[in-house]
């Protein structure tokens, strides 16, 4: 055969024999002998540069340039790239580099494209296909002819018809999908490409393919580079082009031009979506708009606009407030960020006020919302946030932490999810002790330092059934005895610990089993075994002990510290029947202290009004301050108050604090109904209990000292007014009846009838004040 070839094939078949045998050296040269020769030509063989054109051409590649696989640059052959790839796949990937775009700098997709600067990906071949619009002069690609030359996309979409009727929403949209029966659908309506994500099991669009398989927008975070500025590895917010390199968020900046309305050159962006002219920021016409004080559409007032929307200037404290409670669109019902008004005022979403605007689409979930960074709704946002903050590694929730997880992101609203995840110290915490590997239970709370994130986490992995429930006030009760016993001496141990175990705590648990012991009621038995270690001290420094001490020297410790007198006589009788102390010795218990405390009656009357009338006040002072004057109720009682002692029936509202029900007056119901609906948000207890006024912590009711300093605070003391209502009430119900409605002790309700009867001039002259 090789006799009827002509001389010129066979001088190009020897060539190409060499040409090959190079090849094959050339590529066991630069990646080593672990390439074997059959490997080597296999490879090439592949790439479809054994033979033909592309084998000389391979062959100029490698042999033009010594590094030509550790820096192949943008200029190799299309054989070369996949070649490259091929050598990185077989495990020679330290010795040799992908080729990449020599636009956006890219290594992935192979840049298969060549372009007057070198070899281009896809993406960046399409982009230099650009050309100017023959009806805007926007550069971009052709997407329709016409007769005076192509037009863009968004040119055609303006075109009379070019909108249809969307079968789905009936609007009239750009079509985006054409069904067989003749019917068009919007971008918003059409049915999305959904996949099994590998990490999260749902089916969701999915935002990229990697080596576990398809991953969703939730599950899904872009791997960090080399930021070509910083020199530090984290997420690139700019990619690298063939002047610039790779640029992190931090290093981003905005490119500079000359502005069109100063003349200088700075910072800026242009209008219109891109389209218009450049401004610098300063010059920006939405900054110098907002610079003026405008009446804000939301709240009346005149103040710097902090965003304009469809609706008209909107402040920046309102612009929050909306961001972080979105409500119920009034044209389509969901629940959006309200940026517009319909013909009757009415508040609607961005898309119903915007239905031409570009679709904002959640790139986890798909559906269209309200996008946060990362171009994900709220709803993906929190799932995401959460599944971050409860994981070890950032995938998988532990199986104990997931009811957890669902009430967090079960949440109605989450923004405020969102910001408690974000600022709260209660997060952190709870982050922390969920990448801990120990037990998570109430010892461990125990141990450590009791603040409200400490507080608030409890309260919380109670509330999802995480933890089991448990009578807070009696554990504060026992945290703090077993911290003071530890710092006592052992002669000052050896007496209080059973004191304080066997009587003061054993009868706390008795009252806590009947649901009956109370936050003050543990603040009274701290400040009783307080007396009992003072009153050692005291001992201590007159050189006494409990077996020495005589009734002139209880009395001398009794004159001197008046306000522990009456806390100490616990002790001094648990002492005395244990035959630590002399028998016979007592304290005086100081008789009953009537209140001395009132208000003149136009002052109440005044302060009731205030409760009942200004609005400016906090809903919950004006509830807790109404309460206190009309019925005379202790806050003690108030914090305790629950959604169920409410009850309305034939147009009243009752409210039962004892036995029977207390009508309310119509301003007071409508104040309990509007805080009723405020905490609807707020987690209630594990028994389902929503309180009036609950606490910081979920599933607690409020501290009543905060309470009172928060009257205080807006002018309305509480002890003074409680006595003047009592007193009022006194004057028209018996006792007895008052301590059925307003559940008082009946020995308490008659010394209070007693006072007022008894010691009526002293009523009128402390009104005389």
């Amino acid at each position: 055969m090789r006799d009827r070839l002509s001389p010129d094939q066979v001088r190009l078949r020897e060539e190409l024999a060499a040409a090959r045998e190079q090849i094959v050296a050339l590529l066991r040269s630069a990646v080593g002998e672990g390439l074997a020769p059959e490997q080597a030509q296999e490879m090439v063989e592949e790439v479809r540069a054994w033979s033909g054109p592309n084998a000389f051409r391979l062959l100029r590649f490698l042999s033009g340039r010594p590094d030509a696989l550790r820096a192949p640059g943008s200029d190799c052959p299309l054989p070369a790239t996949r070649l490259l790839l091929l050598l990185a796949a077989a495990g020679f990937g330290d010795r040799v580099a992908p080729a990449a775009c020599a636009d956006c700098g890219r290594t992935d997709p192979v840049p298969s494209r060549s372009g007057p600067e070198g070899r281009v990906c896809e993406r960046c071949a399409a982009r230099r296909g650009t050309k100017p619009c023959a009806r805007c002069g926007t550069m971009a690609r052709i997407n329709s002819r016409r007769e005076e030359g192509g037009i863009c996309k968004p040119c055609r979409d303006k075109e009379p018809g070019a909108r249809k009727e969307c079968g789905i929403c009936h609007r009239m949209m750009v079509p985006d999908r054409h069904l067989p029966d003749g019917t068009y659908l919007c971008q918003t309506c059409a049915p999305r490409k959904l996949r099994a994500c590998c990490r999260c099991g749902r089916e969701r669009r999915i935002a990229a393919l990697t080596a576990d398989g398809p991953l969703c927008g939730g599950c899904y975070s872009s791997p960090p580079r080399l930021c070509g500025v910083c020199g530090k590895v984290s997420p690139i917010h700019t990619r690298a082009t063939g002047t610039s390199p790779d640029t992190c968020y931090t290093c981003a900046k905005g490119h500079e031009e000359t502005c069109s309305r100063c003349g200088k050159v700075g910072r800026g962006q242009r209008i219109d979506y891109g389209r218009g002219a450049f401004s610098c920021d300063p010059c920006a016409p939405g900054e110098v708009r907002k610079r003026e004080p405008r009446p804000c559409t939301l709240c009346a007032r005149t103040r710097a606009v902090g965003i304009f929307w469809p609706m008209g200037p909107v402040c920046g404290p309102c612009y929050a407030k909306a961001r972080s409670m979105p409500a119920l669109c009034a044209s389509c019902g969901r629940q959006r960020i309200l940026i517009g008004r319909t013909a009757s005022g009415d508040l609607q979403c961005r898309t119903c006020a915007l239905p031409d605007g570009p679709p904002h689409r959640c790139t986890g979930c798909g559906e269209s919302a309200d996008l946060l960074p990362g171009r994900r709704c709220p709803r993906c946002t929190l799932t995401a946030r959460v599944s971050d903050l409860l994981s070890g590694d950032a995938v998988t929730i532990p199986g104990s932490l997931e009811p957890l997880a669902r009430v967090l992101t079960g949440a109605a609203n989450p923004y405020p999810v969102l910001a408690w995840l974000r600022r709260s110290p209660a997060a952190q915490l709870l982050g922390r002790l969920a990448r801990e590997a120990g037990p998570l239970d109430h010892e461990a709370l125990d141990a450590l330092p009791q603040r409200h994130a400490t507080a608030y986490v409890r309260g919380l992995l109670v509330t999802a059934m995480i933890l089991p429930p448990r009578d807070e006030n009696l554990a504060l009760l026992t945290n703090w005895a077993a911290r003071t016993l530890a710092g006592l001496p052992p002669h000052h141990a050896m007496l209080i610990s059973p004191f304080a175990e066997w009587h003061i705590i054993r009868d706390a648990r008795r009252r806590s089993a009947r649901g009956r012991y109370s936050y003050a009621a543990h603040k009274g038995d701290c400040t009783n075994i307080r007396a009992a270690i003072n009153f050692l001290t005291w001992l201590d420094t007159q050189r006494l002990t409990l077996a020495d001490l005589g009734q002139s020297d209880l009395d001398t410790w009794a004159a001197g510290n008046p306000t522990l007198r009456a806390r100490s006589i616990p002790f001094i009788r648990w002492a005395t029947a244990r035959r630590l102390t002399t028998t016979g010795l007592t304290i005086e218990h100081p008789p009953s202290q009537f209140p001395g405390h009132f208000q003149v009656e136009e002052v109440h009357q005044a302060e009731l009004r205030r409760c009942l009338g200004d609005a400016s006040l906090p809903l919950d002072v004006r509830v807790a301050g109404a309460l206190v004057r009309l019925y005379a109720l202790t806050l003690t009682r108030i914090v305790e108050l629950t959604a169920d002692q409410i009850r309305h029936d034939e147009g009243h509202t009752y409210l039962t604090v004892s036995r029977h029900p207390v009508v309310l007056p119509p301003k007071l119901a409508r104040l309990i109904e509007e805080q009723l609906q405020h905490n609807a948000s707020r987690p209630s207890g594990v028994d389902g209990t929503r309180y009036l006024l609950p606490g910081h912590s979920p599933g607690r009711t409020r501290n009543p000292a905060s309470l009172s300093e928060r009257l205080k605070r807006y002018g309305l003391p509480a002890r003074a007014a409680r006595n003047t209502a009592m007193m009022e009430a006194l004057a028209d119900l018996p006792p007895m009846v008052i301590s059925d409605l307003f559940g008082i002790d009946p020995k308490t309700a008659e010394r209070w009838a007693a006072f007022a009867g008894g010691r009526w001039s002293d009523y009128l002259a402390t009104h005389r004040i």
